[in-house]
């Protein structure tokens, strides 16, 4: 059974740092886009040289909470376990494994999700800054890695679903290509809400196809 006291203390203890280790690792939140109104499940990975023995966060997105934390990732699998504070926007996320045989090979892994609603009041446009803080990482021998951080966003869109018929399909595009161009804020084509209707607005309508939007 996993200790979380002996784990928590692991990845809080500064000493830890005396055994570091030389292969790196990257921990970053992606940069994502999302409707007005959505729910989204931002994703947090790690990039690294060596096996992960555990690890540890805060998530900030600036004005929102992290709703709750999905434990998705292939590590999680087997003998992985998290634990969190959600809902937070001071979202704690530690996470540990002490068996061997349930580690994965080095590489770029996702690790949780971080699920965010996107208010429906905000304007098309906005970006939502997620920051990482309190950041532990170690190997599976305890050793610690050089280690880079890189925070998040999510992108604000307007829904893809321009006749509000539940889905994304023919009709909103040729309402997209009715309004092709046009430097109009107001526009609910303008998906993005940069004043036009382009190439942009259209890579989001075909990324939400077949979608609610």
């Amino acid at each position: 059974m996993l200790n979380h006291a002996l784990i928590a203390s692991l990845l809080l203890t500064p000493s830890l740092a005396a055994f570091a280790g030389d292969g790196g690792a990257i921990l970053k939140i992606a940069n994502v886009a999302a409707t007005r109104g959505q729910a989204i499940a931002v994703p947090v990975s790690a990039e690294t040289m060596d096996l992960i023995g555990g690890f540890g966060f805060n998530a900030m997105p600036a004005g929102l909470p992290v709703e709750a934390v999905v434990y998705d990732g292939p590590i999680f699998g087997n003998g992985w376990q998290g634990w969190d504070n959600a809902p937070s926007s001071d979202a704690r996320v530690d996470a540990a494994c002490i068996f061997n045989e349930d580690q994965i090979a080095p590489g770029d892994h996702r690790l949780v999700g971080l699920v965010i609603e996107v208010p429906d009041f905000l304007e098309p446009g906005t970006v939502i800054p997620i920051m990482l803080a309190n950041v532990q990482f170690f190997n599976y021998d305890f050793s610690i890695p050089t280690l880079e951080t890189i925070d998040g966003s999510i992108t604000v869109f307007r829904t893809a679903d321009l006749n509000e018929n539940g889905s994304v399909d023919a009709g909103d595009l040729g309402l997209m290509i009715a309004d092709w161009g046009k430097v109009k804020k107001s526009s609910d084509a303008d998906l993005n809400g940069d004043g036009q209707v382009n190439g942009l607005d259209l890579g989001r309508l075909l990324d939400r196809w077949a979608t609610e939007g």
